[in-house]
């Protein structure tokens, strides 16, 4: 056994680490995705022979680092077995695969100052496999503050819009945005009490400049920020596997991928804070800037990419495009899925949001065959010009400052039960230049409203959200219940029907400015 200096988890902020009801959906199906596996005996590398210790209070950083770097020369297996084992940041390196045994975990450290960028990091590497029917446990609630509000269990009564995005947190409170912002884990002071600003690391699993990836039979549990992030990457699939998230920690995005290609997810369950599916491509990530190189300029663009028969509980978008949105994004399909949130208050933000807001021609977009429960806003399709970033050069400003588009999208066979707010399908004009979603088209979309009390403070001029982050709640009301849809060319909806409350008296479908 290799000799290891022992070093004790000692959490930066103990006193954060505290769990409410309604934080974790109960009665998750885990033996519907994970199953027990034979542990590998050929090519291993327990981190055990390196000197980590189970179930104790000491980090094993050290000893998985030195069983990694001994696979990577052999194309060997380590090993993660015997029980649960504390560790800061962490790396695998081509040819090889990391085997968590069913019913053993690898959990993060509650020290901040032991982690870079990521818990455990995939980088520059190729043919690798995360595995086992294990878990790897991010401990969340040791990087975020602790909330303004408990969890909600109980319905509010009623549904009323904050007049439009001008506050991140939703003011006034009666608003069903400030409600569940409210209940939110954030790294910095948002509720003005002295709380720290905590610089937490960005992923929990980050696979960054790879190729030919599998993450299956395994769990992630309680994000200490993004879940799985597949950035920059290549020829990977995702299956047979769970996120068991806090979900009331900022951030903790579900599956993030981002300006790659070649991707499958298909049967997974995702319970989390943040975006459970998640497709971006932004021009600079992370805590510090990246530079941009000319590999990254042919890899920006995401292509091909398939969701299939997934389960996603999100207290913010179920599925979404954006809303980092530089590089192009093209050929995405979302089908077979189920978007719930059954036990806290407000629903889900959002069941499908597709966005561009810095620049990205969004095209090829198919989502069908969808069945959602308790997710305020079905639909949200939205472009603007907010160019988070900016922009790499003049010509590039030139290419990009009127924002990006949307068009050739297929929204089918949609059914969502107790929506809350209209679906809305807008581009952006301001004043001098319109910006227009196009080729869009919606068939067989059912849904029926939770026959709550409505608050409602329809403008005579609705909100244009033109540099502002996009999200369908922070439009105001619209003047219609079921779609509206403005800013737009060649929109057709096909047997699409919406069930108001029954005190409604708006119209259901809405058109304005569009060609």
């Amino acid at each position: 056994m290799t000799s290891m200096k022992l070093i004790k988890d000692t959490p930066t902020y103990p006193e954060n680490g505290v769990i409410y009801e309604g934080d974790y959906l109960k009665d998750i199906p885990f033996d519907h995705y994970i199953s027990k596996q034979a542990v590998p005996t050929d090519n291993v590398y327990d981190i055990r022979d390196f000197g980590a210790i189970p179930d104790s209070e000491y980090l094993c950083t050290e000893a998985f680092n030195q069983a990694a770097v001994e696979a990577a020369k052999t194309k060997g297996t380590v090993l993660v077995a015997g029980g649960s084992y504390i560790a800061g940041s962490i790396e695998l390196f081509s040819d090889t695969t990391l085997f968590i045994e069913y019913g053993s975990s690898l959990c993060a450290s509650r020290d901040l100052t032991k982690f870079s960028d990521a818990f455990l990091a995939v980088k520059n590497a190729q043919n690798v496999r995360i595995t086992g029917g294990g878990k790897i446990h991010g401990n969340g609630e040791y990087f975020v503050n602790l909330p303004k509000d408990k969890p909600r269990l109980t319905p509010l009564g009623y549904t009323k819009l904050p007049p439009e995005l001008k506050d991140p947190l939703g003011y006034p409170e009666d608003t069903i945005r400030f409600a569940y912002r409210a209940r939110i884990r954030y790294a910095n002071d948002r509720w003005k009490t002295g709380a720290p600003n905590i610089k937490r690391p960005m992923y929990t699993v980050w696979i960054r400049g790879s190729k030919n990836i599998t993450v299956e039979n395994i769990i992630i549990e309680d994000a200490l920020d993004w879940t799985l992030d597949i950035d920059f990457s290549e020829d990977a699939l995702v299956q047979n596997f769970v996120i068991n998230n806090n979900r009331h920690v900022a951030n903790s995005d579900g599956i993030d991928v981002m300006s790659s290609r070649n991707v499958t997810v298909q049967h997974v369950f995702v319970s989390t804070a943040d975006d459970g599916l998640c497709v971006k491509a932004p021009l600079k990530q992370g805590h510090d800037d990246l530079n941009i190189t000319d590999a990254d300029m042919h890899m920006g663009p995401v292509k091909n990419v398939q969701f299939t028969d997934c389960t996603v509980c999100s207290v913010m978008n179920a599925f979404k495009i954006g809303t980092e949105t530089y590089f192009d994004i093209e050929d995405v399909t979302v089908k077979d899925c189920t978007f719930i949130m059954p036990d806290i208050f407000p629903g889900g933000v959002g069941g499908i949001s597709i966005e561009t807001a810095d620049g990205s021609r969004v095209r090829n977009v198919t989502v069908k065959n969808i069945k959602m429960s308790n997710i305020v806003c079905p639909l949200f399709i939205c472009q603007n010009k907010r160019n988070k970033f900016g922009f790499l050069n003049e010509q590039d400003k030139q290419e990009k400052e009127q924002g990006g588009s949307i068009q050739n999208v297929r929204i089918e066979n949609i059914e969502a039960q107790n929506m809350e707010i209209p679906c809305l399908l807008t581009g952006f004009d301001d004043g001098n230049y319109i910006g227009r979603i196009s080729d869009i088209s919606v068939k067989n979309f059912s849904g029926r409203y939770l026959d709550n009390q409505e608050i409602l403070d329809i403008k005579e001029k609705l909100f244009e959200s033109i540099t502002d982050y996009p999200e369908s709640n922070g439009f105001g009301d619209m003047p219609a219940y079921g779609f509206f849809v403005r800013h737009a060319r060649n929109v057709t909806l096909e047997n699409v029907h919406i069930t108001p409350r029954s005190c409604n008296t708006r119209k259901e479908i809405l058109f304005q400015d569009c060609l």
